[in-house]
């Protein structure tokens, strides 16, 4: 059995055991901030109304015998803790006011407001921490489809890679910080040391920094769910939906044989889309269009057999001027079908050739 305490703490204490880093806030396990403003306004709300909201979780952590202190993270309550240190910074306004501009007295009963806690006793790289977070996710709150993929197979090669393609994993600490709780410990340091020497340059630039998605779906980890389907896709062909992606997920637990020839396919075709300087208001860069188009670029073993980067894109601008109304569908329903993608992958074989 797992010894806990609960208790409850001044809004103003946690605050400032987040500033010192006493407090960690974001670590490995813990999935994006997702809360939009609206969220957080409305959480606020309710504690400037007085009202109680669900326990933070917190694992207690280890202590530092030289400098004599403790540092605990956040198991669960990330957002809500994070609008509260926001709000308290004036990063954003609840009834038309920041908190400095509220009267001296809401202000001192914002920061005397009593937080509940549930303090585990567990170190924060005890396995057991995670486990509780994914259940606490499973029964209370809404996790999507990639969310809890990610979390459930966190130590998974396949997803190790997706995540090092997309930037979603830290491999080293942060001297400025305690970013040690930002390193999952289960990750094979065989995996990091892998990682480290082989870097992802063109496809982060591409995929996380470019045009086919929004930040929200950034911090959803919907990028993470399209890069595990190119994968899958680049090795086991045309599917429907996260079939194979998921599958493989479970069949390259321990390993993935397949890393640097992906790396290398991936970083070659990214750095030609990237050549071709697509307007950022270009078709291809909706979602369905861009995993086509960079499935069909990841598969030729030679890019120069499309000839003339100039040529290339006259023939997508062309394409995307006059689009076959069965392409148009395609890009627009069930586009994670397999009919739809293998519509769309005819269509940009025919269109650019190669194969």
């Amino acid at each position: 059995m797992i010894r806990y305490q609960v208790r409850s703490k001044e809004l103003i204490d946690l605050v400032n055991e987040i500033k010192s880093r006493r407090l960690i806030m974001s670590p490995y396990f813990q999935r994006n901030l997702v809360w939009r403003d609206v969220h957080k306004i409305d959480f606020i709300k309710t504690i400037l109304m007085g009202l109680p909201f669900p326990q933070i979780f917190i694992a207690k952590g280890t202590i530092d015998l030289e400098s004599m202190t403790t540092t605990s993270c956040i198991v669960d309550g990330q957002q809500r803790m994070s609008s509260i240190v926001e709000f308290t910074q004036d990063k954003f306004k609840v009834d038309s006011k920041f908190f400095s501009e509220l009267s001296p007295e809401i202000r001192e009963e914002v920061l005397k407001y009593q937080i509940p806690i549930i303090d585990l006793d567990l170190k924060n790289d005890d396995p057991e921490v995670k486990e509780i977070f994914q259940r606490l996710n499973r029964t209370f709150y809404s996790l999507n489809a990639i969310e809890k993929l990610s979390s459930e197979y966190a130590s998974s090669e396949f997803m190790l890679l997706a995540k090092h393609f997309t930037g979603e994993i830290a491999f080293e600490h942060n001297d400025d910080e305690d970013s040690f709780l930002l390193i999952d410990p289960s990750i094979p340091q065989e995996f990091i040391d892998w990682a480290k020497a082989n870097e992802v340059n063109a496809f982060k630039k591409l995929i996380v920094e470019g045009n086919v998605f929004t930040p929200y779906e950034i911090s959803r980890q919907i990028h993470l769910m399209f890069t595990l389907n190119l994968l899958a896709t680049q090795i086991g062909g045309i599917y429907t939906r996260n079939e194979l992606a998921t599958r493989f997920l479970d069949e390259h637990k321990e390993s993935f044989d397949f890393k640097n020839e992906l790396l290398a396919r991936f970083e070659t075709a990214s750095r030609f889309i990237l050549s071709l300087n697509l307007p950022g208001n270009s078709y291809w860069y909706n979602k369905a269009n861009m995993f086509s188009l960079f499935a069909y670029f990841v598969k030729l073993d030679d890019l120069n057999v499309l000839g003339d980067i100039t040529e290339v894109k006259q023939k997508l601008e062309a394409f995307e001027a006059d689009i076959p109304a069965e392409y148009k569908i395609s890009a627009k329903e069930g586009v994670n079908n397999k009919k739809e993608r293998l519509i769309r992958t005819q269509h940009i074989e025919k269109l650019l050739g190669g194969v």
